[in-house]
């Protein structure tokens, strides 16, 4: 009876969040498939063995990736990922659990020049006959001033063959389920945590991932309260879709030397999560409803560090409509951000406080084959960033996409190249911290309040169409923190302060559009083409009021067992 209380909680999530809401209806054809524990069954051999194997090719062209210069005019490029899924274990007892990914990004084609990494593996391209291991980034173009934006652009990488995303052990105890290991440090994707796995997105692909290690205990509280009280004789409920579930973690953030804990970076957490299967007391149209809410807390010595989180979401649905939402608030106080800024402004490092927000809510209307969607999407900005005034702007994860184009691909581009600048004048400082390594955006979502309304129809459970129109503006003013701080003349900083074109801050991203069709064949291949249109708003122009607009074509070809 224990175990299965226990096997109620083993899909508990495990993260500064520990539960997300679900994939929505609309999200990709194949919904994630996150990691369990087989149940025992009469006649099954005790031990089990699941592989998952994902490949998946993408043929991506953008026109122009910068807006305002001719470093990255007509970009296209084509890569590739093997993701590989397993777990080892026996059945309703435990498992071990392992996500890798092969040639990551690795380009088609055997690209780069001798002398120089990546190397190609022939010296004359019509000779070749074995591509390499390159991947594409921003990074300094041969020759150019390290110190200056416009010398950073698209250039080639080395790509790991194998990364290790995901290796850990999880055992169902009696009272509850144990998980020790490199885990996924959210099951979902959300505003405030997002653990990459495929299905996440309803636009772009999902492909990058956040762990942490951890240790995590899990059990459904609820079962254990009724225990209590309705004695030995209860029938235990073994769902986990209904009921009140309990998780603690600690995190194991940052060790650096073994020989001292001021290094030493932890997090612990706790969580609630509420979920009501059949909420009948409201009415017949009434469908599941779940509420999540969870307190995190991160602390080091070092820079003095003490983070607080409040992630709360929930979600419900009344006949056709369906209703998510989400909150995050950070506070605290922390100096590692200071400790590497004041090295650009020859201030002092201080604590700094630390105010963060961000929010979404989506709503879904389904009428036969369409479904009608309204998405709010919001992330605070900052308009002053010294370290000496409190520190307010808000990413999103990584992998959670807001549509195609605008903050995946155009603002990742234009914040990398203002990061490495930064980056390369705390090097030539031999600063203590590099903070700058966030100014990068990689894609996140940043410093925005936007709508996204968007139309979905689906003729047959194979084939989907969509549209969106995405109206994204800033929460503040958009500026670019480098180049800002290497202007800051020590009197006003607002006469300073430049966007990441280096005009004037702006107010609005921009507009864009985005359309896609959706194809699946015998639940094992799926081909996606999806086209985005950025008309750019006065956040992307440049000194001279110019930014052009911008075009992307992106096709996806996957394979899944």
């Amino acid at each position: 009876m224990n175990r299965w209380i226990a096997l109620g909680v083993s899909t508990l999530i495990a993260s500064a969040t520990l539960a997300a809401l679900g994939p929505v209806a609309h999200a990709e054809p194949w919904a994630p498939r996150p990691f369990r524990i087989l149940p025992e069954e009469p006649g099954k051999d005790p031990v089990f063995v699941v592989v998952h194997p994902e490949y998946r090719v993408r043929f991506t062209g953008i026109d122009p990736l910068e807006l305002n210069g001719t470093v990255a005019q007509g970009v296209r490029w084509a890569d590739q990922r093997l993701r590989l899924e397993s777990s080892v274990g026996l059945r309703g007892v435990g498992a071990i659990h392992v996500q890798a990914d092969v040639l990551d990004g690795v380009l088609f084609g055997d690209n780069g020049e001798f002398g120089r990494a990546p190397e190609p593996t022939s010296g004359l391209g019509i000779a070749s006959r074995q591509a390499n291991l390159a991947g594409w980034t921003v990074g300094l173009l041969p020759g150019a001033d390290p110190v200056q934006v416009d010398s950073y652009g698209p250039v080639l990488r080395a790509v790991a063959p194998i990364e290790i995303n995901y290796l850990y052990g999880e055992v169902l105890l009696p009272i509850g389920v144990l998980r020790i290991g490199r885990q996924p440090i959210n099951e979902g994707g959300t505003v405030s945590l997002n653990d990459g796995l495929s299905g996440r997105n309803t636009w772009g692909a999902s492909f990058y991932h956040e762990s942490a290690d951890r240790v995590l205990f899990g059990t459904k509280i609820s079962e254990l309260f009724n225990l209590i009280a309705e004695g030995p004789d209860y029938q235990v409920d073994t769902s986990f879709d209904n009921g009140v579930f309990l998780g603690l973690v600690w995190d194991f953030l940052v060790d650096d030397s073994i020989t001292s804990k001021r290094d030493d970076l932890n997090g612990l957490s706790a969580q609630l999560d509420f979920r009501w299967k059949r909420p009948e007391i409201l009415g017949p149209d009434w469908g599941p409803m779940r509420f999540t809410a969870t307190l995190t807390y991160r602390w080091d010595e070092r820079f003095n560090t003490s983070i607080f989180a409040l992630p709360i979401r929930g979600h419900f649905s009344v006949g056709d409509l369906r209703v998510r939402g989400e909150l995050t608030y950070v506070t605290g106080n922390t100096r590692e951000l200071a400790a590497g800024f004041s090295a650009l402004t020859n201030s002092a490092v201080s604590d700094q406080d630390v105010r963060l927000l961000a929010s979404r809510v989506e709503a879904d209307y389904k009428v036969g084959p369409l479904t009608f969607e309204l998405e709010w999407g919001f992330a605070d900005g900052d308009e002053d960033p010294r370290s000496t005034t409190r520190l307010t702007t808000t990413s999103w994860p990584r992998d959670t996409n807001l549509g195609l184009l605008m903050f995946e691909h155009t603002l990742a581009f234009q914040s990398a190249r203002s990061a490495a600048v930064g980056i390369e004048n705390l090097r030539q400082l031999d600063a203590e911290s590099f903070p700058l390594t966030e100014v990068a955006t990689d894609g996140r979502v940043t410093n925005v309040n936007a709508l996204f309304p968007q139309v979905f129809y689906d003729p047959t459970p194979e084939l989907r169409f969509k549209l969106g129109v995405l109206f994204a503006w800033s929460a503040t003013d958009v500026v670019d923190p480098v180049q800002t701080l290497l202007r800051f003349d020590g009197t006003d900083i607002r006469d300073d302060a430049v966007n990441y074109n280096g005009g004037k801050p702006g107010k609005y991203w921009g507009t864009e559009l985005d359309l896609g069709v959706e194809w699946r064949y015998r639940d094992f291949f799926e081909a996606a083409l999806e086209f985005g249109y950025l008309a750019p708003g006065d956040a992307f122009q440049d000194e001279n009021g110019d930014a052009v607009s911008s075009w992307m074509l992106e096709s996806r070809f996957t394979f899944r067992l």
